[in-house]
């Protein structure tokens, strides 16, 4: 198929999303479909939800009219007319009444805990989607006469016949060919992932990770380079376009799409590691998994793409990650394949269902609610001990909310499409929902440690050091939002031991706590059969910031909370060695979820070629100390007030927010704030 070059048709691919147009003619009506819909649910009264689900999905993709894109070479929109909206509210109703009591998204922030159904945070088996191809995903599941397997080939033909259709409507051959069998080419393997990847996506569950790029696909690439159908000029155009159709679906406003890379690296990775520099976008983002032995220039590659403002890349350290996946039970051969499944939290490939963004446990609220008992301790060392026997008992409530999700899920949102490609699944005769993965955990997102730790610093420092007022008065202190108390404020800002600083008066009690916290959590059973599984990060910290009281350590009510591993906003005083020292006293192993730190550098320190070799050295020696996750800011603050005064000439700055890219210009004035002042502390 011929195509335009990717500079000549990147507005299109842009805006793919925002300009479609479907053809009529293609498809059924939405009267039509919904006819159709409507007379199957009527003559099965008593049909199972998977089996309901299945036909829904399959009627669309057979049925539903398509998108003319005969420009591009990827094409697979199709029209659903809100009938998978309306069928995922269908289904929090029918889980709501099957699992009586069942909030499936709630937080109790006062308490400290979240809990939810996670429909993100998974990926399919990419290896036997790229290795089968439809069809052998589909023989592998017929024959059997389980509700789940009749599903799986129920929508696999299903999305066959979308494959058929598109390339009729498109005149794009490579659709008739994935749709008859494996990929063999690099064209037809991206198809064939952008097809699954949209279809998962238009039925409700979010996929967060394109899988390990360059092992993936280095067999089509070679293959077409060695065959003549592609130079390796033609193959970086051919990534520029699939990634930027990532971009293009949510136009670089939500979480980005993960793809991993390595950790052994090849002559893909570079070439994707240029289109990505080259494409200079917000999405999609890249993970790096990082060993002692990481190949120098494919290094500096990718630190040159950090430090020229490409930041939306994260460096993990395989090893500890593969250790940390071993000890909480994952076996060594399949710790070794894990996969990045939202920002930086491992999975591994194809055999499990982690969820990680289901639980939430955020420490300091955790610490005012104890506050708000209004018990009294002799001694700092008791109300240590009770604060984390506090943990412990919104943990156990935590629990009990999440197992009410994890029995819910078959009934809210069964998986076909995604749960078809994995081995076990098939083997189990189970969707995922229903607990048909290898490893089935429930992610706990361990949040605002920083500000948490540096709570207990200020409490031992004013109640129990200094005597300047009892844990009651303290309490009504952080409800009045210090009014009144500027000067106590003050003298704790100044001279608390604050995290992040290589301080050992508080890098034990921040050693103590992670240990603590991670214990807890670490073989704490689900409903799925699995245990939850312990991450250390912190993420929407200037939203749930606002909704945040005052806390000990002196931050205001409605101020931003401390992100990831990183220490309050500037309150690492002492340069990023002591803020990387202070973080690498804990054992990373501990949070197999997955942690990350945030470094932000003036782009004075890391110019010119010096400033690469400085960035690489930062990573090695960071991963060579048993750091886990590790992202980077290059900001200059009087650059960031100009972008607010200024935005149209900044409109690609930018910045990692958390465990994703964002422009400059699409934050919220307080989310730039944030940074502002976080850059302004570096000079």
């Amino acid at each position: 198929m011929k195509y335009g070059s990717f500079e000549d048709l990147r507005q299109v691919v842009e805006r793919q999303y925002m300009d479609v147009q479907y053809l009529p003619e293609s498809g059924w009506s939405e009267i039509e479909l919904r006819q159709a819909w409507e007379k199957h649910l009527a003559e099965n009264p008593e049909e199972d939800r998977l089996s309901s689900r299945a036909f829904l999905i399959a009627l669309i993709l057979r049925h539903a009219p398509l998108a003319k894109e005969s420009q591009l070479p990827f094409a697979r929109k199709f029209q659903t007319f809100g009938l998978l909206e309306e069928d995922r509210l269908k289904g929090i109703r029918l889980a709501e009444k099957m699992v009586p009591g069942v909030i499936h998204n709630g937080r109790d922030l006062d308490a400290g805990i979240g809990w939810m159904v996670d429909l993100s945070h998974a990926a399919p088996d990419w290896k036997n989607i790229l290795t089968l191809g439809l069809p052998g995903l589909i023989r592998r599941a017929e024959g059997k006469e389980s509700p789940f397997c009749k599903a799986v080939v129920t929508v696999y033909e299903a999305l066959a016949e979308f494959c058929r259709r598109t390339a009729k409507v498109c005149n794009n051959p490579v659709y008739a060919e994935i749709a008859g069998h494996a990929p063999q080419t690099l064209h037809e393997a991206f198809a064939l992932a952008l097809v699954f990847h949209d279809a998962i996506e238009f039925a409700h569950m979010a996929v967060r990770s394109m899988g390990r790029f360059d092992s993936l696909y280095i067999d089509f690439y070679r293959r077409d380079i060695q065959e003549g159908r592609l130079s390796a000029g033609e193959a970086k155009e051919l990534v520029k376009f699939f990634f930027m159709t990532f971009y293009a679906r949510h136009q670089g406003k939500l979480y980005g799409k993960n793809f991993c890379f390595g950790p052994d690296f090849n002559e893909l990775s570079r070439v994707a590691l240029e289109a990505y520099y080259e494409l200079n976008t917000v999405d999609p983002k890249l993970s790096v998994l990082v060993r002692e032995d990481i190949p120098q220039d494919f290094l500096q590659l990718y630190v040159k793409c950090i430090r020229d403002g490409r930041t939306g890349i994260v460096s993990l350290n395989c090893d500890v990650v593969v250790e940390g996946l071993v000890r909480h039970g994952r076996s060594r051969a399949d710790a070794e394949n894990f996969i990045p499944i939202g920002c930086y939290e491992p999975a591994v490939a194809g055999k499990e269902i982690s969820g990680s963004g289901t639980a939430h446990l955020y420490l300091p609220h955790v610490l005012l609610h104890l506050l708000d008992k209004n018990r009294q301790y002799v001694s700092f060392d008791e109300f240590k001990k009770a604060y984390f026997e506090e943990i412990r008992q919104v943990c156990t409530l935590m629990q009990e909310r999440q197992i009410l999700c994890d029995m819910a899920w078959e009934y809210l949102m069964p998986e076909p499409l995604l749960s078809g490609t994995m081995d076990s699944c098939l083997e189990k005769e189970r969707d995922i929902s229903d607990a048909g993965a290898v490893y089935n955990m429930t992610g706990c997102v361990i949040s605002y440690f920083a500000d948490a730790v540096d709570s207990l610093s200020a409490i031992r420092y004013l109640v129990y050091e200094k005597h300047l007022c009892s844990l009651a008065e303290l309490n009504r202190i952080c409800k009045n939002n210090w009014q009144g108390q500027e000067k106590m404020r003050q003298m704790v800002l100044r001279n608390i031991p604050r995290w992040g600083n290589n301080d050992p008066r508080i890098d034990l009690l921040a050693v103590e706590l992670a240990s603590f916290v991670s214990g807890v959590l670490w073989s704490l059973p689900n409903g799925r059969g699995g245990y939850f599984f312990p991450s250390l990060y912190g993420q929407l910290v200037v939203e749930y910031g606002e909704d945040s009281g005052a806390f000990p350590s002196g931050r205001l009510a409605g101020e931003p909370l401390s992100k990831n591993m990183d220490a309050v906003t500037g309150m690492d005083r002492n340069g990023i060695t002591a803020l990387m020292k202070s973080v690498l006293k804990i054992d990373m192993r501990q949070f197999p979820c997955g942690t990350c730190l945030d470094l932000m550098l003036h782009p004075s320190t890391v110019a010119g070629e010096e400033g690469i070799q400085i960035l690489s050295s930062v990573i090695r020696t960071f991963i060579a100390h048993g750091g886990s996750g590790l992202q980077f800011n290059i900001f200059d603050a009087e650059i960031l007030r100009e972008a607010r005064r200024k935005p149209e000439k900044y409109e690609s700055l930018q910045v990692r927010v958390c465990g994703w890219n964002s422009r400059f210009n699409d934050l919220t004035d307080e989310a730039q704030e944030t940074f502002i002042k976080q850059a302004e502390a570096l000079v």
